[in-house]
């Protein structure tokens, strides 16, 4: 693993917060390039991107703190050593999208559309923060003795490199989604369908996971994935009642 990436004098740049600042980066590059298209203000959407990166890092932090409290009672400061690991990305989207739905309702704007527009950007960007997590050996997998696996600092048997396999799933639902944007569709499918599909993938890859608590034969975020397709059944549902659809 490389959780320093590299060293300016005395200065490191961390894997993990160079990677999630990337993730950060590509998402705003693509929200500027292609804002007017979808009939949205550049200036609009750009304060957004910095206010949902912000409130994400922010609301992922307080997750993991919450969830690895024992870690930071002698040394609280280390609560804001972001750069070097420790995000919980179901609280950073809880936070993100609280604080996008305020900004979308102050400032007037479609919120299903904006959703949609943003939808496939979100697992991008979390794809390429992924491998940040990678390099810093957090989020890690099971151990595995068959030797196909990643082998950690310190470790006995490599682990299995989750990471990754989350990362590819990622650029997958990425690409899904862009496609599925351009083609017709009602307002806020796609966000649906970011949703669902990412619910599913992750409690499918939480059980690869080697640094996760059961909490009645799943995790956390297990649990998260299982009401986030529950939710994401009742909004399609709901979405072809109203529109005079059979739901089925």
């Amino acid at each position: 693993m490389h959780p320093v990436l590299f060293k300016m004098g005395d200065v490191a740049v961390y894997s993990y917060g160079f990677f999630v600042a990337m993730g950060m980066l590509a998402a705003f590059c693509l929200v500027v390039s292609s804002a007017a298209r979808f009939g949205f203000s550049r200036d609009a959407v750009s304060d957004l991107v910095f206010l949902l990166f912000v409130t994400g890092v922010i609301g992922a932090r307080f997750f993991y703190v919450l969830q690895h409290f024992e870690e930071y009672g002698s040394a609280p400061m280390k609560v804001f050593s972001v750069q070097q690991g420790g995000l919980v990305w179901y609280g950073g989207f809880m936070f993100a999208a609280t604080s996008g739905l305020i900004y979308a309702l102050r400032r007037r704007l479609p919120v299903l559309k904006l959703l949609d527009f943003f939808a496939p950007l979100v697992p991008l960007s979390h794809a390429i923060g992924r491998i940040g997590c990678f390099l810093n050996g957090c989020c890690f997998g099971h151990f595995t003795e068959s030797g196909w696996g990643v082998l950690l600092p310190g470790e006995g048997a490599p682990r299995l490199p989750v990471q990754i396999y989350e990362s590819a799933f990622l650029l997958l639902l990425s690409l899904f989604l862009f496609v599925l944007s351009s083609k017709k569709h009602r307002d806020g499918e796609i966000f649906m369908g970011y949703v669902a599909g990412y619910g599913a993938g992750r409690f499918l890859l939480e059980f690869l996971r080697g640094d996760q608590i059961l909490i009645f034969f799943l995790t956390i975020p297990q649990w998260t994935s299982v009401f986030l397709l529950a939710a994401a059944l009742a909004l399609f549902i709901f979405s072809r009642i109203i529109h005079g659809k059979n739901p089925f």
